[in-house]
């Protein structure tokens, strides 16, 4: 009679949560575990920048799964453990109090907060300088939004711009510092920040581009806030969105393969046997792409994760969904799907934000990426659709795309 396999799921967010959903679809008997060093069950992060902020939601409104799910599903979830040792020689991790065997594990620690240094000291979080990731930080920031009149955001990104967005709605002061020279230089081409960047400042929003912070003084219950501009800023509240680390020092001194995260193949399987990781811990290979990368967004943990399930389960199943990513500020939703980067042309397709205006970027006449922006949910269809037409590697021509006329799903 063969023994019950153990799985592992180190890690609780929406890869944790959507791997374990996949695995118990295909596979019935297995034992499954998902270790979390949160209390919480798995919950959607997105809202915490936004509609929690905004009491549009409630905490419960965030969970994946109910708790029900789980006991349905025989999922047994193990909160506020932190893992301080991991033994791949012998297929074991451990806390303070326990040591968990298994079978197979899949690691989706996800990302930590980067810490802004200035001068070479790190900027700690403490009553008035806040950095959101979870559910008890977004409380936090919630209540000194509320209490605040002149708040400071550091970074100019996805995080530091939703924040933004929730504050200026509530009536607050807010200055936006970023240190390159447009918003969200990652990843959004500069076509479609200049558009936020000027919703921002229509909405009463500062916002200071090529900005360097020379020092930051606690004054009382304020702070100065020196710039290398000359300009001093007082500001009673400072948020700080800076990017992201993957969660892998736990794995420093082991023999798995991390490199911007944890090096994984277009199988979620990792460097080391019967281990597997998904999510923004991964940097993963992408065979459309032929390349390895790392990706932060919700759509990406939540299949990630179903394609990391998938394969523990005993599927052979490829990872190749061209990425997509969203966020929402005031009225206005952003999209973004494939890269936006190392193209030949750009199409421009819309002309106002009522109607819509998304960017295609083209290379050998093919999408690459696609980026837009337009009020509520009218570039959406057609942003999904330039994510089809990318996959598929259909030969477009910059009139065919500008042109609104001609619909993207007769191509």
């Amino acid at each position: 009679m063969n023994k019950t396999k153990k799985i592992l799921i180190l890690g609780g967010g929406q890869a944790a949560a959507y791997a374990a959903k996949e695995i118990r679809l295909i596979d019935k008997n297995s034992d499954i575990t998902i270790i979390s060093d949160e209390k919480y069950l798995p919950y959607e992060k997105p809202p915490l920048s936004k509609d929690y902020v905004l009491d549009k939601v409630t905490f419960d409104d965030l969970l994946f799964f109910s708790e029900n799910f789980y006991k349905e599903n025989n999922i047994k979830f193990k909160g506020s453990t932190k893992i301080t040792k991991v033994d791949f020689d012998n297929k074991k991790i451990s806390c303070s109090l326990n040591t968990y065997q298994y079978d197979r594990l899949l690691i989706a620690t996800g990302c930590s907060n980067r810490h802004l240094k200035i001068n070479g000291e790190i900027i700690l979080p403490e009553e008035n300088i806040i950095y959101l990731r979870s559910f008890e930080e977004s409380n936090n920031l919630k209540n000194k939004i509320n209490k605040a009149n002149n708040i400071t955001i550091i970074g100019g990104g996805f995080i530091g711009l939703e924040i933004a967005s929730s504050a200026l709605q509530k009536g607050k002061n807010v200055t936006i510092l970023e240190k390159g020279e447009q918003l969200m230089g990652r990843v959004i081409p500069k076509q479609i920040a200049n558009l936020i960047l000027e919703k921002h400042e229509s909405e009463g929003a500062k916002i200071n581009l090529n900005t360097q912070i020379e020092n930051i003084k606690k004054h009382n219950k304020t702070f100065k806030i020196y710039l290398n501009t000359n300009q001093v800023l007082t500001s009673d509240l400072i948020i700080i969105g800076v990017g992201s680390i993957p969660n892998t020092d736990i794995f420093n001194n082991t023999s798995l393969k991390v490199d911007n995260g944890i090096i994984t193949d277009e199988f979620s399987a990792t460097s080391i046997e019967d281990v597997y990781a998904a999510g923004d811990v991964s940097n993963f290979y992408h065979p459309f792409y032929k390349e390895h990368m790392r990706l932060e967004s919700f759509k990406h943990a939540q299949n990630h994760g179903i394609n990391a399930g998938k394969n523990i389960a005993g599927l052979q199943n490829s990872y190749n969904a061209i990425p997509w990513m969203w966020s929402d500020q005031f009225n206005l939703n952003l999209q973004l799907t494939g890269i936006c980067n190392d193209y030949d042309s750009v199409a421009q397709r819309g002309s106002s934000l009522e109607e819509g205006i998304i960017y295609f970027f083209l290379k050998n006449r093919k999408i690459i990426g696609a980026c837009g922006l337009g009020v509520g949910g009218k570039i959406g269809r057609d942003i999904r659709l330039a994510g089809k037409l990318s996959e598929k590697k259909t030969k477009v021509t910059n009139q065919l795309l500008s042109d609104k006329k001609n619909k993207l799903n007769k191509i």
